[in-house]
């Protein structure tokens, strides 16, 4: 009799396996947009892995994207540098991974409220996963003007976190001003106003690649900002390039520059000088911020002295 339990045990688990095995879509079911096909949807907020829209570096990530689908394989995406809403091919490559406006993503989740994508970084074919460490997530209109009562403003702001996290990184760059290591790129940069007509001020911009979404605003922009600096009746002809690091009070200090060893002291010396006499008594300096917080941060230099 005991026999005859197992063995009917044994027979219910293998079918019970067998239906939960025929119940699931295989891995490489292409998943459908199909119940989302016209709806529009606004990316509300885009973070990295650890749960921040800012990484070390001061890197912000910004959600941008306003989309509907079309069908399975096009959706329009609104091109903010356009103003105006374009079509673009979705492909379909396993799982559910896609490449939408000539980017890879995976997609993890999807309802008629929201959805979330995983920004993958892909290189020959391979997925980085130390790379892959960005998510989007978007609500749709309803969901968030009918059911929220919320604008695109307000579930757009960073969240209690972001600003904290922020808040110490402000707190370490301003009790060490002149150290690179403790600087962090800042959103709204640093910027440099001239106060005499012998000093021409200009800050450098990369163009913007209207065709990549993910980055429509350049973020050489505040990452790395630079300007080209000239300054006429000098006491010599010269051209140098080097960074300086300015800090929550607009002070400047020497960053970094290049020369050779044995010329490191002297170079240093007539960097500094520039500094002093020229750029920190007739330029307007005001310093970076980040949430409205001011902080140290590096700007690069390009300066021409005419005599």
């Amino acid at each position: 009799m005991r026999i005859f339990f197992l063995k009917a045990a044994f027979c219910l688990l293998v079918l019970a396996c067998t239906f939960t095995a025929c119940s699931r879509k295989p891995l490489s079911t292409k998943p459908s947009f199909k119940d989302f096909w016209g709806m529009q949807y606004i990316e509300v907020r885009r973070e990295f892995s650890s749960g921040l829209a800012f990484n070390e570096s001061g890197f912000q990530q910004v959600p941008s994207w306003k989309m509907y689908f079309l069908s399975d394989d096009s959706v329009k995406i609104y091109n903010p540098a356009e103003k105006a809403y374009f079509n673009y091919p979705v492909y379909h490559d396993h799982d559910s991974v896609f490449n939408i406006a000539r980017h890879w993503m995976r997609l993890k989740y999807a309802s008629r409220d929201s959805m979330v994508f995983q920004l993958l970084s892909v290189e020959e074919k391979k997925v980085s996963r130390e790379l892959s460490n960005v998510l989007m997530k978007f609500y749709s209109y309803n969901y968030l003007h009918k059911k929220l009562g919320k604008t695109e403003q307000e579930v757009r702001k960073p969240y209690r976190a972001d600003s904290l996290f922020i808040y110490r990184k402000c707190l370490r760059a301003n009790r060490n001003p002149a150290s690179r290591d403790s600087a962090f790129a800042a959103p709204q940069y640093a910027t440099l106003t001239s106060n005499t007509p012998d000093i021409e001020v200009k800050k450098l911009e990369s163009e913007p690649d209207k065709h990549n979404l993910m980055n429509i605003r350049p973020s050489d922009s505040y990452l790395y900002p630079e300007y080209s600096i000239r300054i006429r009746n000098a006491y010599k002809d010269f051209n140098h390039t080097f960074s300086v690091l300015i800090d929550s009070t607009g002070k400047m200090r020497l960053g970094e520059f290049l020369t050779s060893e044995e010329f490191v002291e002297s170079r240093k010396k007539v960097l500094t000088g520039i500094i002093d006499i020229y750029l920190q008594r007739f330029l307007t300096v005001k310093p970076g911020t980040t949430l409205g917080m001011p902080h140290t941060s590096e700007v690069t230099l390009h300066i021409k002295g005419i005599k």
